[in-house]
């Protein structure tokens, strides 16, 4: 089961553009962290849970692994 996300991967579980999450992201809607000495955003797997289901998304699939 996976436990970090990159941006892209994120967008395609939930359905919207790499630059949707990437604006939730710099915003603090959607908690994570930067990879050190780059841009590269990455999402833990509880934290895009919390922002799927605060947005009404839903989260079988990625709760079933």
């Amino acid at each position: 089961m996976k436990s970090i996300f990159t941006t892209g991967e994120a967008a395609e579980i939930c359905g919207v553009s790499q630059q949707t999450i990437i604006r939730c992201f710099d915003s603090g809607r959607l908690k994570g962290f930067k990879v050190p000495g780059s841009k590269f955003r990455r999402i833990p797997r509880a934290a895009l849970i919390e922002f799927m289901k605060e947005h009404n998304i839903p989260v079988d699939e990625l709760e079933s692994g």
